[in-house]
C-alpha cells in the first residue's frame, strides 16, 4: 500500500512539472545531428546534440523537446550525464501524425533567462505513410495522403520537416487545423524565432544504388556522395551514401531530404532528379524553366542559388515549393501548366523576402507575367481569379462585422500578419498586378531589383522603393490592401452620361462614367466605354464607401460600360457591366 501511494505521489509529480512547463521558453540557436536511415525497415535512428536559450523572463528548470510520434526518445543527456525525462504523446497538427513525442527534461540547475543549455540527444522509430491529422478532421485518406506523403521506404524515402514529419526536436504549444491557419502561424512564428539557427545534419543511407537529396545549402550536383562503411563487429563493409543539411535559419528553408535511384539533369541555374522511367518528363520539366527564363530576366537580378527539382515517385501525391526547392511528380502535363509549377521555385532562386506576402505573391504574379506573355492578359487574369472564390470567402466579414467589411481593420489577419496561403499567394500576387496596372513595368522592376531583404525592417519599406520620385502616392492601396485587412471593394456603375462634342466631324461624344464603391477597400480600376465605332479604356480611383468619376472621349454614342477587367479581386463578380440606354444619351 505504501509503495502504491508512493508511486501515486512520484506520478503526480511529474504531471506537475510537465504542467509547468513552458513550451515557448527556449529557443534552438544549434542543431548537430546525425541521421542514420533504414529503407526496408522504414527506420530512422538520430543522435546528436541541440543548444537552447532561455527566451523567457524567468528562469527555466524544465526542457521540452518534441519529434513525430512514431518515433520514441531513447536518452537525454547534459555534459554527458543523463537527466530525468517525462515521455508522452502531445496532440497537435505540426505533425502528420497528428501528435509529437515529447520529452519534457528536467535540468540539474534552472537556466537564467539570456543563459544556454546544450543536451545530448537520442530518438528514432519508423516512419510511414500517414495522414491521421487530416483524416481525423474527414478528409478521405486517399486524398488526405496525396499532401501527406512523407514516408521511409525501400522505392522512396522523403522527410519535409516542422509542419510535415518533425524528424527533428522542436517545442511548439498544442495547434489544430481545426482552427483554421493556427497551425500555420505557429508554424511560421517558429520559423521565424528561428531565423538564426544554426543547423546542420549528416545523413547516412545504406546503399550505392540511390541518391540523397537535399533541400537546403548543401543541395550539390552529386545528390551525396559514396563512401564505405566498416561494421565494428562483423568487421564487414558496406556502401552508403551521405549528405549534410546546412542552414544558417530555419525561416528559409525547411530542412527536407528525398532518397530514390535518381537520375541527373543539369542545366544552367537548375537541376533535376527524377528516376529513369521520367527521363522524357523531365525534360519537358526542363523546357518550361527555359521557357520562363526570359521573363525573370527582365524583372528580377540574376539569380543566386539553383533551382531544384525533386520527382515525388507517387504520381498523385501533391506538389511542395520551399524556396528555390520544387517536390513534384513528374506527370504529364501541358506545356502552360509546367511553366506555372516551375515559376515559383524559379523566382525563389533570384528574389527573397522575409515578408510572406511579398514572396507568395511575387511568386504567384510571375506566374501570371509569364501566362501573359503566352497567350494574353485575359489568360493571365483568369490564372489570378483561380483563387478567388477561396479569397472571397477568406475576406467575408465576420459576425459582428458589417455586410460592407468595414468592420475590418488592423487587427485582423492583415496580409502583414497572415499564415494563410490564400491571403499571402492569391491576394499578395493581385497588389502586385495593381501596382504593375497603376504604375508600369518599369516603374516596378526598378523597385524589385533595388529591394534588399535585409534592409526590409519597417512594412513601408517596399512602398517607400515604389514612390521614389513621388509620382504617386500608394499609401491608400498599401493601408487598404497590405497594412490592414480592409476586405474586398465592391463596384457598381451608378451613372452614365454622354453629350456630343459640337461641330466636330469625328462624331465624338464626351461621356461622363460614374462608379460607385461599396466595399472596404480602395482600388485603381480600368473601365472600358464601347461604342459602335470603338472602345476606350480610362483609368479611375474609387475609394472605399465613395463614389468617383472620369471623363473620356470616344467615337460614337456610348452603348456599353465595363467596370473592372478582373484584374481587380472584388466581393462578387468583378466586371460590371452597364447598358446604356438612349434617354443618357444626349443629342
Amino acid at each position: 500500500m505504501k509503495q502504491y501511494l508512493f508511486l501515486l505521489l512520484i506520478a503526480a509529480m511529474s504531471v506537475r512539472g510537465a504542467a509547468a512547463v513552458d513550451r515557448d521558453a527556449f529557443t534552438f540557436t544549434r542543431y548537430r545531428l546525425d541521421v542514420q536511415i533504414d529503407r526496408p525497415s522504414h527506420v530512422i535512428a538520430i543522435t546528436g546534440q541541440v543548444s537552447m536559450r532561455n527566451d523567457s523572463k524567468t528562469p527555466q528548470k524544465y526542457v521540452c523537446l518534441q519529434v513525430s510520434s512514431s518515433l520514441e526518445w531513447n536518452g537525454i543527456a547534459f555534459q554527458g550525464q543523463p537527466v530525468e525525462w517525462i515521455g508522452n504523446q502531445y496532440t497537435t497538427d505540426i505533425d502528420k501524425t497528428g501528435a509529437v513525442a515529447e520529452a519534457i527534461a528536467t535540468l540539474p540547475a534552472a537556466v537564467a533567462p539570456g543563459g544556454t543549455v546544450v543536451l545530448d540527444i537520442q530518438y528514432g522509430g519508423t516512419i510511414t505513410r500517414d495522414a491521421t491529422r487530416l483524416t481525423r478532421m474527414g478528409a478521405p485518406e486517399e486524398v488526405a495522403l496525396r499532401n501527406d506523403w512523407d514516408q521511409i521506404s525501400p522505392a522512396f524515402t522523403a522527410l519535409r520537416g516542422l509542419g510535415h514529419v518533425v524528424w527533428y526536436p522542436v517545442s511548439i504549444p498544442a495547434v489544430s487545423m481545426s482552427d483554421g491557419s493556427t497551425v500555420f502561424s505557429a508554424i511560421d512564428e517558429w520559423n521565424a524565432r528561428h531565423s538564426s539557427t544554426q543547423f546542420d545534419a549528416d545523413i547516412q543511407v545504406m546503399s550505392e544504388d540511390v541518391k540523397l537529396c537535399i533541400a537546403g545549402t548543401a543541395a550539390t550536383s552529386k545528390c551525396g556522395d559514396l563512401s564505405q562503411a566498416t561494421d565494428p563487429q562483423t568487421n564487414e563493409t558496406t556502401n552508403e551514401i551521405t549528405n549534410r543539411i546546412h542552414l544558417s535559419g530555419l525561416n528559409r528553408v525547411t530542412p527536407a531530404f528525398a532518397i530514390a535511384a535518381y537520375e541527373h539533369l543539369d542545366q544552367p541555374g537548375m537541376m533535376f532528379y527524377y528516376v529513369a522511367e521520367s527521363t522524357s518528363t523531365a525534360r519537358d520539366f526542363a523546357l518550361a524553366a527555359e521557357l520562363n527564363v526570359p521573363v525573370l530576366n527582365d524583372w528580377l537580378s540574376p539569380a543566386t542559388d539553383s533551382t531544384v527539382l525533386i520527382e515525388l515517385t507517387d504520381p498523385n501525391a501533391a506538389p511542395y515549393q520551399d524556396g528555390q526547392f520544387l517536390f513534384t511528380p513528374f506527370r504529364q502535363a501541358p506545356d502552360a501548366t509546367l511553366i506555372a509549377l516551375m515559376m515559383p521555385a524559379q523566382v525563389a532562386a533570384r528574389f527573397r523576402s522575409p515578408r510572406g506576402w511579398i514572396d507568395g505573391g511575387l511568386q504567384r504574379f510571375f506566374q501570371a507575367v509569364a501566362l501573359e506573355r503566352r497567350t494574353g492578359r485575359n489568360s493571365a487574369i483568369q490564372f489570378l481569379g483561380e483563387y478567388l472564390p477561396a479569397l472571397r470567402e477568406a475576406e467575408k466579414p465576420s459576425d459582428n462585422e458589417s455586410s460592407s467589411n468595414s468592420g475590418k481593420n488592423a487587427a485582423g489577419d492583415s496580409l502583414l500578419s497572415t499564415s494563410d496561403e490564400i491571403r499571402l499567394r492569391g491576394k499578395g500576387a493581385y497588389v502586385f498586378w495593381m501596382l504593375r496596372d497603376m504604375l508600369g513595368d518599369a516603374a516596378l522592376q526598378k523597385a524589385l531589383v533595388a529591394y534588399r531583404p535585409d534592409s526590409d525592417q519597417n512594412p513601408v519599406y517596399l512602398q517607400g522603393l515604389l514612390e521614389e520620385g513621388k509620382k504617386r502616392d500608394l499609401e491608400w492601396l498599401f493601408d487598404d490592401w497590405v497594412y490592414r485587412d480592409r476586405g474586398l471593394p465592391s463596384f457598381q456603375v451608378s451613372n452614365v452620361y454622354a453629350r456630343p462634342i459640337v461641330e466636330n466631324p469625328n462624331h465624338l461624344n464626351l461621356v461622363t462614367v460614374t462608379v460607385e464603391n461599396q466595399g472596404g477597400a480602395g482600388a485603381e480600376i480600368p473601365v472600358m466605354i464601347q461604342s459602335a465605332s470603338g472602345e476606350r479604356t480610362i483609368r479611375l480611383l474609387v475609394p472605399a464607401h465613395q463614389k468617383a468619376s472620369a471623363r473620356s472621349e470616344i467615337p460614337g454614342a456610348p452603348t456599353k460600360v465595363v467596370a473592372n477587367d478582373g484584374s481587380v479581386p472584388t466581393v462578387s463578380e468583378p466586371e460590371v457591366t452597364f447598358e446604356v440606354t438612349a434617354s443618357q444619351r444626349k443629342n
